[in-house]
């Protein structure tokens, strides 16, 4: 934790925090749902040594701030938001991109949109944020496992996930680290300090209000950057095999969406690799980003 700078950026009137470490060319970090920066601390320490690495807190995570227009969570703000950190951090120069689950929606979504900006582009365990809005729209079992998106907006799972200071889910989304080696008590107390954070668990289930429509309403106008996009940037998907929140065949048409695609496959782990064999993805990094 010592060697990583807290840090604040204004973009919009909005305050974004992140952590960074490091000098050289930039990558940046960008945590999925329910998580914030401290999701990549174990990529950070690892790249830190030849890259200026960053993770982002997005709007209304951690320590964000957490407006409650839905317009800020909406993908062309985060693509802007996401711009604009870059700027910050290496004004005119190219960087290198991570993402996981909401992140790496991102991260697709922004190689698609400002190929011009990124050196390479990562994704784990995630499909570009078009693709995802097309199985939604296509595919029973991708519904069958999203249905959670819709059902945290409101009501009783809202309540539960919400309720003293989002002890719950802290409880169900972090128990499968705890039996890790590396996975710390310090690091369980980080999490839940970052989930207790006051609105941060509804700041997060604003991503989904403000991008993810019922399947049956979807329409071309919810498709970004548009239904066809795709990005000739150099990409990898780090896929564990174990994931249950996306369906595993979304890989075979992932093509369609990068066309210089690596896939990367790690059998028996689950939906965040990033945390439960990081060195693995610590070697994947380096090895992609060419050290």
């Amino acid at each position: 934790m010592s060697v990583f700078r807290s840090n604040t950026f204004t973009h919009e009137g909005i305050n974004l925090h992140y952590q960074d470490a490091g000098q050289g060319p930039l990558i940046i970090f960008y945590h999925g749902f329910p998580s914030f920066w401290y999701s990549f601390h174990h990529q950070m320490a690892a790249l830190s040594g030849h890259f200026h690495v960053a993770a982002i807190d997005g709007p209304g995570i951690n320590l964000s701030d957490k407006p409650t227009s839905l317009v800020h969570y909406q993908l062309p703000s985060l693509i802007a938001q996401l711009n604009a950190l870059a700027e910050h951090l290496a004004s005119g120069k190219r960087f290198y991109l991570v993402g996981h689950d909401w992140g790496g929606a991102l991260a697709w979504a922004f190689a698609q949109s400002h190929p011009d900006r990124l050196h390479r582009v990562v994704s784990i365990n995630a499909p570009p944020a078009n693709q995802l809005v097309r199985l939604l729209a296509t595919d029973s079992e991708q519904r069958q496992r999203s249905r959670y998106m819709w059902s945290m907006r409101e009501g009783k799972t809202h309540q539960w996930m919400t309720k003293n200071g989002a002890r719950n889910l802290w409880q169900q989304a972090y128990a499968k680290f705890r039996p890790l080696h590396h996975y710390t008590s310090e690091d369980d107390e980080i999490f839940h300090k970052g989930l207790a954070q006051p609105g941060a668990i509804d700041g997060g289930i604003n991503w989904y209000r403000a991008n993810i429509p019922e399947p049956d309403a979807i329409t071309d106008h919810d498709y970004w950057p548009s239904k066809t996009a795709k990005t000739s940037v150099p990409a990898m998907l780090i896929w564990g095999e174990a994931d249950d929140t996306f369906v595993p065949w979304f890989i075979d048409d992932l093509p369609h969406y990068a066309t210089d695609l690596t896939v990367r496959r790690l059998a028996g782990v689950g939906h965040t690799p990033m945390l439960e064999v990081p060195e693995k993805v610590n070697a994947l990094l380096l090895e992609f980003f060419k050290v």
